[in-house]
């Protein structure tokens, strides 16, 4: 008798320790972060949602908590800039997951040294932080393709070559890939005590409204038309799956207990982990808000 009492108490301390977790998110106002936020909101493995953002930001995320009746797990921090997330530190017993989707919105409208401020300084500053509050998974919004093995910093005279006006699409996207692998490799190396960086590589993200006019409208219209026939790396992705992908993966990687010492385990995963990981509760969801309407 007092065997079976001391068996499920410890069942029930292993069951309260896997399935009590705290997710940090960063970028919850944006197309994907929002639909990060929205899936871990949703999710029962996530007790607590710790949600970063700047002041500006919390009107829309404050309307995702409020649509997910998430209010009671939800805990803010309003900043003035993002950059400051490293004061609040110590303020944060502790957390298990950071789920990153923060980006510059609009690079081809900005000058090179504000790009690498917001995609790599400010990356560098969140992946440190995560690192600091000890979360054993950080999962961070990439690109397709992305190299971060072979990104090559950026020199202060290259830098200064391309002057303060703005760079437009032709040079953001001949920049883009060393960009974003400087990124990644930002993440990897300040996060050096987080067991899992899991680094989702997307190709084109399709939304209900293009974000870039013309250009995102086009692009849609013809990965409709070619999608069936290119390999699954290159398949658009819909921005909810993505969410609820980064969301599922993390939560599968906390739900492991497999010990990797030191060592980092780090994963590119592309759109047929999504699909994988979230795609049978993405066509459930789908089906069920038809079912609503």
């Amino acid at each position: 008798m007092l065997a079976s009492k001391i068996t499920l108490l410890f069942l029930f301390f292993i069951v309260s320790y896997v399935s009590a977790q705290t997710a940090v998110v960063f970028g919850g106002s944006g197309a994907v972060g929002s639909e990060v936020l929205k899936s871990v909101l949703s999710d029962a493995f996530f007790e607590e949602v710790i949600v970063v953002g700047r002041h500006s930001s919390f009107k829309k995320i404050d309307e995702i908590v409020s649509s997910a009746e998430g209010e009671s797990k939800v805990k803010r921090v309003n900043l003035a800039r993002v950059e400051d997330i490293s004061t609040y530190a110590k303020k944060i017993e502790r957390a298990d997951a950071c789920l990153i989707a923060l980006g510059a919105s609009a690079p081809h409208h900005m000058h090179l040294q504000q790009w690498l401020s917001v995609e790599i300084d400010l990356i560098r500053t969140i992946a440190e932080f995560c690192n600091t509050i000890q979360v054993r998974s950080i999962s961070l919004l990439s690109a397709v393709d992305v190299e971060n093995e072979s990104a090559e910093p950026f020199t202060k005279e290259e830098i200064e070559s391309y002057g303060d006006g703005a760079l437009g699409w032709i040079k953001m996207i001949i920049l883009y890939m060393r960009v974003k692998g400087l990124e990644e490799k930002a993440v990897i190396e300040s996060a050096s005590d987080v067991q899992y960086i899991r680094i989702f590589q997307p190709n084109t993200i399709v939304t209900e409204e293009p974000r870039y006019g013309w250009f995102d409208a086009t692009l849609f219209r013809l990965h409709k038309l070619v999608d069936p026939y290119l390999p699954s790396h290159y398949h658009s992705v819909d921005v909810r799956l993505l969410g609820a992908a980064m969301v599922a993966d993390a939560k599968g990687k906390l739900q492991e207990r497999e010990d990797h010492g030191s060592q980092q385990d780090v994963a590119k995963l592309t759109y047929e982990d999504y699909v994988s990981v979230a795609g049978k509760a993405f066509q459930d969801s789908l089906k069920a808000n038809k079912d609503e309407l």
